[in-house]
């Protein structure tokens, strides 16, 4: 044994953990962070049946954690599953190794077994020492939006020069179908979504789990397919609702991308009946010009004239990037709905 695995205990986390865990993240992260005041909604992002889905390193002289990681799966099935990182930090104080953090990071493996190491994160810088370090390949994402021509004042956007709506011509206009689903039962019998050979890999606990069973927010599900056919895509949608206007957001799509281009009329009518300000879409590996037929335009960069809004809680009336990494050899699609990029930041009011 050496040095570092005499001062310290790496291992999975208990149930008994998560109060000193929640702790630690309020010191050392963040303080009053909803991970470290809301233990319902922590049970719910990070305890599952086989236990808490974190990495922690406890000072065997003290029993005390000076370092942790958060992890979130994309699949129960452990051979196939990929890994989102969440929370990850290290006391750096109080006579700790100086690169426990790191240490930690390379003991996940052994720990978690998972196929797939990929991250979403809030700007590049933060995403390059969560990934980069690690020698993955460092992405941005790219963010789409079409907007509601009936909304004569923006509340949540700001838009100086509207984007030219385009038609997508006869081969596209109304040529898909989108039909909404209330229950994972509805989700099994429409679409095989375990069949979809993707990275990351989502199968039909991670769709329970993650928009069925979401104790805060209502996702939409749609399946979607070419007229004529079977359904061959799911597009999770959320409505976001803030300073007396509404929003609507694309937050994860999986399977045959080609569908989405043949929603031109259905996004137009969803937009008209809710009166939203706009649809948008964070993407990475996604084909584009499916996008455009659809009707989305493009927000290329944080200082543009036009700004759609990516922080709601608490809200920011400004332009943010998303940015995410992945292993160099694989092609992966990343979405708003990934790691956990789209949850509450605000404890919720009891």
């Amino acid at each position: 044994m050496g040095k570092f695995d005499e001062k310290y205990d790496v291992r999975r986390a208990e149930v008994y953990d998560i109060p000193s865990i929640m702790d630690f993240i309020g010191t050392y992260w963040s303080p009053g962070h909803i991970m470290s005041v809301d233990r319902a909604y922590f049970e719910y992002e990070f305890l599952t049946e086989e236990g808490v889905n974190f990495v922690i390193a406890v000072d065997r002289l003290t029993d005390s954690i000076q370092g942790i990681r958060g992890l979130l799966f994309s699949a129960a099935d452990k051979e196939k599953r990929d890994m989102w990182g969440s929370i990850w930090k290290a006391n750096s104080g109080g006579g700790n190794f100086p690169l426990l953090g790191t240490e930690i990071r390379k003991r996940t493996a052994a720990i978690f077994p998972f196929r797939y190491n990929l991250g979403v994160g809030q700007n590049m810088n933060t995403t390059r020492i969560a990934g980069g370090f690690f020698g993955k390949k460092i992405v941005r994402l790219k963010h789409f939006y079409r907007l509601n021509p009936e909304i004569r004042e923006y509340k949540i956007a700001v838009i100086n020069k509207p984007p030219i709506l385009k038609a997508p011509g006869p081969g596209y206009k109304d040529t898909a179908f989108a039909v909404r689903l209330g229950s994972i039962e509805e989700v099994r019998d429409r679409i095989d979504i375990e069949a979809v050979d993707s990275v990351p890999y989502k199968d039909f606990w991670f769709i329970k789990h993650r928009y069925f069973d979401h104790p805060r927010y209502e996702y939409r599900l749609y399946a979607l397919g070419k007229k004529g056919e079977r359904a061959s895509a799911l597009m999770v949608m959320r409505e976001v609702s803030i300073v007396g206007s509404r929003a609507l957001r694309v937050i994860d799509y999986i399977g045959d991308q080609e569908p989405i281009a043949g929603l031109y009329v259905f996004f137009a009518e969803m937009l008209s009946e809710g009166q939203y300000e706009y649809v948008d879409f964070y993407e990475y590996g996604f084909d584009e010009s499916f996008l455009k037929k659809a009707g989305f335009s493009e927000r290329y960069e944080e200082g543009e004239e036009n700004i759609i809004p990516n922080y709601f809680e608490p809200f920011v009336r400004e332009n943010k990037e998303l940015s995410g990494f992945m292993d160099s050899d694989i092609n992966a699609t990343i979405f708003k709905g990934d790691g956990d990029q789209d949850r509450p930041n605000i404890p919720e009011r009891k």
